[in-house]
């Protein structure tokens, strides 16, 4: 697949057109169905703008710097036209309407780029869960190997780019939810600083965590999104020097598979290899981080679904009800306690971060689960697939710092990425980082499907 970029350029010469890449996306989503990507699509629609963005270019007009893009949105994201369901069949609160009748800021931004959003993808119920299991619509199945887990909960945004179905999708990044199915579909994912991009119109899981972010297949894709989805200026300066990085290798000692491991420490002798600056750090507040996250998601999620937990929470399944059930019995001590801890963490990694260019750690402590699988292995046992997973994102979108999820390689041809985390506001250093280590370290991967 050609950048962004690339395919703009083509498009302003002509030598594709918008009808073009829309009926790639549909054959392409013909062709991977079965992995469950998409909650709903309107072809006729978007072939229709395709048609209008084809003209408008033939006729000179090339503004927008998305125009004629095919791009798909996480359901949690209203958008005009399209029904909003968030993977679930409890009622949404009031300020989300389901029937396509509003529109997040977001869509409006990238509308007025250019894009054309021809379709909304699966993902786990109300955001709530790493997986991309859900009762209601169908396990989204892992594009290197159906019986896996996709990640969630952006689990559609990261199999429909990982397949082709359209060029870019956006997600939204709570504990992961980016960078998790990022990492398991073998493509870039980005969650920005806290606040970077607007969440005005989206439905909220946890508000002080929650991001939206891009998943694409490049770090320069995702700069690209990144700029038109928080409306400011990204400049993709080339790295003079080598980078510092920091490895906190004494809270990922025990946490990985031997196979993610021995992949991360290659990846690390590569680095090192090329002049790149490696501090082993320690962190003695992250071991607190899941149980403080844990504890203001559900907090918050049950305050955004107090209305449908009111009414006895019908239609949420039951992977989530217990959690959001565990969120309203949490008292207002329990919460500033957790708030207080969040704040040391913060302290923490903003210390940390400060004194180095990036963070580097695996984006997940295994490759992917398989479907209904609750336990793996690590090097210092066996943890939960949600610990395994979970607990190496959730710091970050925790106490809001920018972070980069990036292909670097399969093991046994599944996905291993590479996390790469920054100082919060250093949004645009982090992309730089980032592009470097994806020319460096990264690795384009391609499904089966697309092969």
């Amino acid at each position: 697949m050609n950048s962004i970029s690339e395919l703009v350029r083509q498009l302003d010469e002509r030598t594709t057109t918008a009808v073009s890449l829309l009926k790639n996306a549909q054959e392409q989503a013909t062709r991977s169905a079965d992995l469950n990507a998409l909650a709903y699509v309107d072809w006729d629609a978007a072939h229709a703008l395709a048609v209008q963005r084809d003209a408008a270019m033939a006729a000179g007009n090339t503004r927008g710097v998305l125009r004629g893009i095919p791009i798909s949105i996480k359901d949690l994201y209203p958008v005009l036209g399209m029904p909003t369901r968030a993977g679930t069949r409890a009622a949404l609160p009031s300020n989300v309407m389901p029937t396509g009748t509003n529109e997040a800021v977001l869509v409006g931004r990238l509308r007025a780029a250019g894009a054309i959003i021809f379709g909304k993808t699966n993902m786990h119920e109300i955001a709530l869960g790493s997986t991309g299991e859900n009762a209601w619509t169908g396990d989204v199945k892992n594009p290197f190997d159906p019986l896996r887990q996709a990640g969630g909960s952006s689990s559609g945004s990261g199999v429909a780019v990982a397949t082709g179905v359209g060029v870019a999708s956006i997600g939204s990044d709570t504990g992961g939810s980016v960078r998790i199915p990022a990492n398991f579909s073998g493509v870039t994912g980005f969650k920005p600083t806290h606040g970077a991009i607007p969440l005005e119109g989206a439905l909220h899981l946890s508000w002080t965590c929650d991001h939206a972010g891009p998943l694409a297949h490049s770090v320069a894709d995702c700069a690209l999104l990144f700029e038109v989805l928080a409306a400011r200026r990204v400049e993709m300066k080339r790295i003079a020097r080598a980078p510092r990085f920091a490895v906190p290798a004494t809270w990922l000692r025990g946490r990985l598979s031997v196979e993610v491991r021995a992949h991360f420490e290659q990846t690390l002798k590569h680095l090192a290899a090329l002049g790149a600056g490696l501090v082993e750090v320690a962190t003695p507040q992250l071991p607190r981080a899941s149980q403080c996250f844990t504890d203001i998601v559900q907090a918050e999620a049950a305050w955004v679904h107090r209305d449908a937990l009111g009414h006895g929470g019908v239609g949420f399944s039951e992977v989530v009800m217990p959690p959001l059930l565990r969120g309203q019995t949490l008292n207002a001590g329990d919460y500033i306690g957790a708030l207080n801890t969040r704040a040391a963490i913060a302290a923490e990694l903003d210390a940390i971060l400060a004194g180095c260019d990036a963070m580097l750690l695996p984006t997940a402590a295994v490759v992917p689960p398989l479907r209904g699988q609750t336990q793996v292995q690590v090097e210092s046992g066996t943890m939960t697939v949600r610990e395994a997973v979970l607990g190496q994102t959730l710091p970050f979108s925790l106490v809001g710092v920018p972070a980069l999820s990036i292909p670097t390689g399969l093991i046994d041809g599944l996905p291993v990425s590479l996390q790469v985390v920054a100082a919060r506001g250093t949004d645009d250093a982090l992309l730089h980082q980032g592009q470097w280590l994806q020319e460096h370290v990264g690795q384009r991967l391609m499904a089966p499907v697309m092969q």
